[in-house]
């Protein structure tokens, strides 16, 4: 499914204006709070802290031209991982299976 924005015809979940030639598409971002292991560094000045929080953000985007959207993963405005649907599917999954069994 497509919609037109601007001068282009995007794919439904943009949500770019598209102006002054901008060719990026990509939708809403989502903000991940999530708690992550310290550092070695933290835990050596710091042996009391378990975990640290932090925030992911998640956002689909596409050039035009590019035969599918990849999915974001940023830490500060920063690519961590660009990621594949399919692989974005995978990790997913992943995740959840791992998770699962870590509490078990």
């Amino acid at each position: 499914m497509t919609h037109t924005t601007g001068t282009n015809t995007c794919p439904t979940w943009c949500i770019a204006l598209h102006l002054d030639g901008d060719t990026l598409h990509h939708g809403a971002s989502i903000e991940l709070p999530v708690m992550r292991r310290p550092s070695p560094g933290e835990r050596l000045f710091r042996p009391e802290l378990s975990a640290t929080p932090m925030t992911l953000e998640l956002v689909a985007h596409q050039e035009t031209g590019e035969p599918a959207p990849w999915i974001a993963v940023l830490h500060e405005g920063a690519a961590v991982l660009d990621l594949t649907t399919l692989s974005a599917d995978h990790l997913a999954a992943a995740l959840l299976a791992l998770a699962a069994d870590a509490r078990r």
